[in-house]
């Protein structure tokens, strides 16, 4: 799609008749790229939160329960995530920015218009915020639409790389607790405790996400941490915080030698990575394993609670 239709919101001139499954794969597209590093991390701390005993002040539910508030979980943190992509992928800077870094998204594809989805959005809060009444993580969400808007609309993702992380980290630790509140409703003290340390360590290693989208970032002058400091400093920067929250995780658990091992292997992994794999394709394949590192993180709480957890998988 040529970018006049997207800046203009015109309708696309080889689109005329839009099926069901059109609009299926066009909202799928819109938000396939967080999947691995919103739906995924979230949803798999809201499991962790329903059936560890670590961090609901509610007894540990069965199985069918803790299923059934998972579902509803991923349900909640999709919904939110849609008003998050459409809110910035409408932008005319985005707009340009997708078109180089994910020429596949809905609108510099040709599936959609900002203004379609401007409108799309107008519809989607209302309807969100409405739905999270009745599953739970009302104030969760509310607090999204607002990290949103100072993302987006404010500026924060552009002028400041420090601004960007801590948006960033707030965001992804909210769609934590708001997808295990939907799951098991009422979280205890220890599980702001442990979102703070996770809000930490992706304060200081989201820029992993940046590597890859770098050619983009210039283009709106965005200032992301490898475009202020430069690729080989961030590399540098990469490896040591990732190798440092890889330790803090676990002690914040006070595991044994055996509970630091898969965090650690899998930080010197990255870390290695990031220094020696510099092309693009490489960058794009370590940002996945940093989404990979961030799910064990989540997890960890299963190696402090094990005996409870097989207690709950094998009752007899």
């Amino acid at each position: 799609m040529d970018l006049e239709y997207a800046e203009e919101g015109k309708w696309p001139p080889q689109i005329e008749n839009r099926t069901f499954l059109f609009h299926v794969k066009t909202a799928f597209l819109i938000t396939k790229s967080d999947v691995k590093t919103t739906i995924l991390p979230a949803t798999t701390f809201a499991f962790t939160v329903a059936c560890s005993g670590v961090f609901s002040t509610e007894p540990t539910s069965g199985f069918q329960s803790v299923l059934f508030g998972v579902l509803k979980s991923i349900i909640w943190t999709w919904m939110n995530l849609w008003i998050f992509n459409l809110s910035n992928q409408r932008l005319p800077n985005s707009v340009l920015e997708d078109s180089i870094n994910k020429p596949w998204r809905a609108i510099p594809s040709g599936r959609l218009t900002s203004e379609e989805a401007r409108r799309i959005l107008l519809i989607s809060i209302p309807a969100v915020f409405l739905t999270t009444l009745y599953l739970g993580g009302s104030r969760e969400s509310l607090f999204l639409m607002v990290l949103t808007w100072i993302y987006n609309d404010l500026g924060a993702a552009e002028e400041n790389f420090l601004i960007r992380h801590l948006n960033n980290a707030l965001g992804f630790t909210t769609f934590g607790a708001g997808a295990a509140q939907v799951a098991c409703g009422t979280l205890n003290t220890t599980t702001y405790c442990w979102l703070a340390v996770i809000a930490a360590g992706i304060t200081c290693t989201i820029q992993f996400q940046d590597m890859e989208d770098q050619e983009g970032d210039r283009m709106r002058f965005r200032r992301t941490l490898p475009i202020v400091l430069g690729d080989f400093q961030t590399r540098r920067i990469n490896a040591l915080t990732i190798m440092i929250f890889s330790i803090i995780a676990p002690a914040f658990w006070q595991l044994s030698l055996m509970g630091y091992l898969l965090p650690i292997v899998l930080g010197v992994t990255i870390a290695i990575r990031t220094l020696i794999r510099k092309d693009l394709a490489a960058d794009r394949q370590t940002f996945k394993m940093w989404c990979l590192w961030l799910v064990l993180l989540y997890v960890l709480p299963f190696a402090k609670k094990q005996a409870n957890v097989e207690a709950w998988l094998w009752p007899w």
